[in-house]
This record gives C-alpha cells, structure tokens and sequence, in this order.
C-alpha cells in the first residue's frame, strides 16, 4: 500500500506522460488525449487505516453524515454495554479502513474516539497499530490518551512513557499524572516518582492505583490485580499479579477482559462417555440467565456439542444444544441435531420451539426459507398471547422471504409491542438504508442498540436495523442481530 501524505490532497494524473498535441496525431489518438482527466485521490485521515480486513468495501463513510459520527462515535467509547452482536457491528465498523466522512475523518478528535472506541470494544492492539501512524497526538490530550492506553493494553509501556512525555498540553490532568509516576518508577527515577504519586493522590482518590503505586514504591503487599484501566494494568503486570483472574470480575474494564482473560481451556477427550458430555454441557448452558452469559458459556461447549452432533446419537435436549451450537456460530452442528429430529415428541421442546430454531438456522445460514417463515407465522396466530413465535417471525422476516395471502393476514394482527427507538431515529436509518449510506446505516443502529443496553433493542426495534442493516449493504451485521435477537427470545421478560 502506498502512503500519501495527509495534505495537501495527491493529485494524480490518469496518464504517466503529458503529450503535446499535434496536428499529426490522428483522431483516435486525439480523442485519447481528451480522455486524460485529473483526479483527486483522497488522502488518508483518521478512519484510512485498516484493523482488519473487515469484507466492508472502503465507500463505508461516503455520504455519511459528519455530525451523526460526531455524535455517536464517542458514545461508543463510554461505559454504556452493548450486546455482543451491536459489539460485533461496532468493532467492525471501526476496523475497516475508511475514509471518514467529509471534514469529521480530519478532526483529531474523532481520531481519539475512534481510538478509544476500539480499546473499549476489545480491540487494542489494533488500536495500537493504526494511532502508530496518527498525527496531532502531542497536541491532543484524547488523542494521546488513546495512544497511550492502548499501548498500554497492548504491553507496550516504553510507547505510553514516550506518548506522556511527549504530550504538550493538559499534562496536569490526573491521567497523566498517573501514567507520569509509573513511567517515573518505570525509568528507576524513584524521588520523582514519589512525588508524582504524592500529586496524584491529591487531585483524585483511587484506592486500586494508590495501593498498586505504592506497593511498587515501597515494596508493600498490593493485594490483587486490577483492570480498571492500561496504568493499572501495567501497574499489575509489573508486580507480577494474577491479571488472568482479575479479568473476570465485574471491575475489569471490557478493554482488558478480552486481553487478559485466560486462554480457553483444552478440550477434554470426552471418549466414549458421551452421555456425560452431554449432561456437562447441558447444565452448564442451563445455568446462564442472560444472553451474554449463555453466548460465553454457548462458546465454551462448542467442542463437545460438535462432538454430539456428530456421534448422531439421541439427546437429552437436542434443541438447546442446537441453539448453543448456533449461538458459538456452529450452524452445521445445529444443522446435524435438528435433520435428526423427526419423531413427533422432541425431548424439551414444542412445535413452537422447532419452529424458532428452524428460524434460527435460516437466519444464521443466511437463507430465509418461506415455509419455515410461514410455519412460524401460523404458530403466532394460534400460540396466545405469551408466545414467542410472533417475535420470531418479525425478525426473521426482516431478512427477507415472501408471505403468502394468508401469511400476511395473520402477520398483521400480531402485537409486537411498542418501540422503544425514537421515531427521528428510525427514519434516519431508513433512509441511509435507502440510499446505500452504510456508515450512517451502522452508527443509527448503534445508537439505538446503545440505549437498549446489553441484551439489545427488543424484537420490534430488532427487526428495522437488521432489515436496514440488509438493505443499507451489512448483511452480515443483520443476520448476526437477527440471530441474537431469536436466541434472546428465552430469556425476554
């Protein structure tokens, strides 16, 4: 790839060589020259560079607007959770190498959002990766504390030290002080770093850096870990502390629980003793009481449910297994238990639940099958009041698929509830949908997702992103929000 410089604007000619005209050229050569155009390739701004290769196409910005990303960027790097498939679209969004959209891709500070977004998605180190190659940071306390962090994050505590030391403004926030005692004590500057701390302490009480900090100063116990954030974690990684086990607690922030979690544990040999396997996995799933906690634990069995759907054996309860298998995104394993389930009493399970789970294979696989979206209409209308099947169909019929006559007579009585996502903001969606404005299409989304907290918008809101999400040119975002949306479905209040 070749870097431009940020400014001014490259331009590049269509042609390597300026001929001069001449009489002597023929028509064709004539009518070639007045084909030469100059055009401006952009140059790269804060959203140019690329965490991974997303499949995003790089129009991703274009024709967004300046002030939605203004508003919604930094809400992204805030405390407020999202679910694990609008976590999904965020981190993905901001890891695609993008132009930004006019004006907003230039400001620093949209830099420095986008930084701290991705570190609080879990993404430091390819925070680290593009703010290497940020400007302005000596100049942007948010900036710089982006940088820093995720360096940080990332274990590289030499960049942070050089990041503080380097930053020109805002150098007494308590931030900085912090980061400066540890670099102090970092650098063996003992004194210094005393004092440093001494000033910390005196702007703003934390009780996990006080103790880490002077532990490392005066050789004190300093207790356990802490991953309130990049100092402290340095902090605790330099006084060799259980950073692994400080990760699973509700003080970890998400920006360090996906790098200091322990590594998943090897699968066992379940052998021939599949029928323990299966009673393992089953309580263990059966004992998560969220949809984040049955994904994490839904990831955690994937191994020995693969095991069990290949052993083609008959379960306990084949339908929460398979549901498990989709929400670890092992649809062939789901696929597998439920062409197996062809006998007229299912272990665990009704004509309803066969009917979701059917949806949730399709949405997952990615095809809407008509009958199955029918069937689980006709479940709705004849279900009562508490069943799910109304829900269900909403979502997965934002995918796609076609209703017949009487499909569509029984859909329009469906109840699905009010919508909690204001108005102004679904029309927005809708029309960034329209016009293909994919950026804006995600980033109305994720303010939606935002207020609905971490078990996402509920079924009827669910159902407009993901058919916007489809349309706008994120289908993948929006099978992904539909399949959460089903798998949420056992655990909607």
């Amino acid at each position: 790839m070749i870097s431009l410089p940020r400014s001014p604007r490259l331009l590049l000619l269509s042609s390597a060589l300026v001929l001069s005209l001449s009489p002597s050229l023929s028509g064709s050569a004539a009518r070639a020259q007045e084909d030469v155009r100059v055009k401006t390739l952009a140059a790269p701004d804060y959203f140019s560079g690329a965490v991974a290769d997303t499949g995003i196409p790089s129009d991703l910005w274009k024709d967004t607007a300046p002030g939605i990303l203004r508003d919604a960027l930094p809400k992204l790097a805030g405390s407020k959770p999202l679910s694990p498939a609008f976590a999904s679209l965020a981190r993905r969004v901001l890891s695609t190498g993008a132009n930004g959209p006019a004006d907003a891709g230039d400001e620093v500070e949209m830099g420095a959002a986008r930084g701290l977004a991705l570190i609080a998605l879990g993404e430091a180190k390819g925070a680290n990766a593009i703010l290497d190659r940020a400007t302005g940071g000596p100049g942007s306390s948010a900036l710089s504390m982006a940088t820093a962090e995720a360096a940080l994050i990332a274990g590289d505590d030499d960049k942070a030290c050089r990041t503080e030391q380097d930053l020109i403004v805002d150098r007494s926030a308590a931030y900085w002080v912090r980061l400066r005692a540890f670099c102090q004590l970092k650098a063996a500057q003992l004194d210094a770093a005393q004092l440093t701390f001494q000033l910390a302490q005196q702007q703003t009480k934390d009780a996990d850096y006080a103790r880490l900090m002077g532990a490392a100063l005066a050789g004190t116990p300093p207790g356990a870990a802490n991953l309130k954030n990049g100092v402290n974690y340095a902090l605790s990684r330099r006084l060799n502390l259980d950073v692994q086990s400080a990760a699973a607690l509700a003080s970890a922030s998400p920006a360090l629980k996906a790098v200091a979690a322990p590594p998943p544990a090897p699968v066992a040999d379940i052998g021939h003793d599949l029928t323990a396997a299966e009673a393992s996995d089953l309580a263990f799933l059966r004992q998560a009481k969220t949809l984040p906690a049955f994904s994490e634990a839904a990831r955690a069995t994937a191994p020995s449910i693969a095991a069990l759907a290949k052993a083609g054996g008959p379960l306990q309860d084949p339908v929460l297994l398979a549901r498990a298998a989709v929400a670890a995104g092992d649809v062939e394993s789901a696929q597998a238990i439920r062409s197996r389930l062809t006998q007229d009493v299912i272990p665990g399970a009704s004509a309803t639940d066969l009917a979701i789970l059917d949806a949730l294979i399709g949405a997952a696989s990615g095809k809407v099958d008509n009958q199955v979206l029918s069937n689980l209409v006709g479940r709705g209308a004849t279900g009562g009041a508490k069943s799910p099947a109304p829900a269900a169909a909403v979502l997965l019929s934002s995918l796609g698929g076609t209703m017949d006559a009487d499909t569509r007579t029984q859909f329009a009585a469906f109840d699905l509830g009010r919508p909690a996502a204001s108005a102004a903001r679904v029309q927005i969606l809708e029309d960034a949908a329209s016009a293909k404005r994919k950026g804006e299409a995600a980033l109305m989304a994720l303010s939606i997702a935002l207020d609905a907290g971490a078990n996402g918008p509920a079924p009827v809101d669910r159902a407009r992103i993901a058919r916007a999400l489809n349309r706008a040119g994120l289908p993948v975002d929006a099978r992904a929000v539909v399949v959460e949306g089903l798998l949420g479905l056992a655990y909607a209040k």
